[in-house]
């Protein structure tokens, strides 16, 4: 099963991280030192940009993934609820999901893996859930497993645990998601105060070229405009760091 900790690029994603990286250190040079020459920083940074954008995109995929848990779960319990069990109610669910999600669903995949498992390799359906669990590094999943082994090995009403347990597991993901919405706003905000610095340089070179000549001209220009850069850089790590909540 995949592991959804972390994220992999593939060769195309690579290939557009690098270019833009390319891309972006020209235009930084040019326009804070107007010398190319400046944006062989770039090269010791790709390392730092792949790791970033793998970060971006693996925290993307766990979105996409979580939401589809969501609609599993509401299609797990009605399945259990008449009368399936664990393994054909999870077969069932993969096609609706792939209706829903599109033929790229992340979770319709994974339970693919695990019908497989229970279905052709005929392996415990507690041992393939514990397993997807464990891929997915999440909490809720965790709980979702937790609860149906529990069930299975007290003999408990699985059909009302796993209805409370799916309410309670939305629920969660319901305040979740407002949360991350107020962050995304703050986010929006600082970006603002992080490209603020660019904006101003780029209006004094089409407005008042003659008046930003020094910056450019000499040494102490230089030096300025270097730690002009740096403090966007602290400025976006410091908006990172403020906005980051684990829920």
């Amino acid at each position: 099963m995949t592991d959804m900790k972390t994220y992999r690029l593939n060769k195309q994603e690579e290939a557009a991280t690098a270019t833009g990286t390319v891309i972006l250190a020209l235009v930084i040079s040019y326009l804070m030192y107007r010398n190319l020459f400046f944006a062989v920083i770039a090269i010791p940074l790709l390392p730092w940009t792949r790791r970033f954008v793998s970060e971006i995109l693996c925290e993307r995929r766990r979105h996409r993934y979580m939401d589809e848990f969501r609609d599993f779960l509401f299609m797990l319990s009605t399945a259990i609820g008449a009368g399936r069990s664990m393994k054909d109610a999870i077969g069932e669910s993969i096609e609706p999901l792939r209706r829903i999600h599109g033929k790229e669903s992340v979770l319709a995949h994974e339970l693919d893996i695990a019908y497989e498992r229970m279905h052709v390799g005929s392996e415990n359906d507690l041992a393939v859930l514990t397993d997807l669990a464990s891929a997915s590094g999440m909490e809720d999943v965790h709980d979702f497993v937790s609860v149906y082994s529990i069930c299975k090995t007290t003999g408990a009403n699985l059909i009302t645990a796993l209805g409370k347990a799916a309410d309670v597991i939305i629920d969660k993901m319901t305040i979740e998601r407002e949360v991350e919405e107020l962050i995304r706003r703050k986010k929006s905000e600082g970006l603002i105060i992080f490209i603020m610095p660019v904006v101003v340089i780029l209006f004094l070179n089409m407005c008042a070229p003659d008046y930003i000549a020094p910056l450019y001209e000499t040494m102490g220009g230089r030096v300025i405009m270097t730690c002009v850069i740096a403090s966007a850089a602290g400025i976006y790590v410091m908006i990172q760091k403020i906005v980051k909540i684990d829920i």
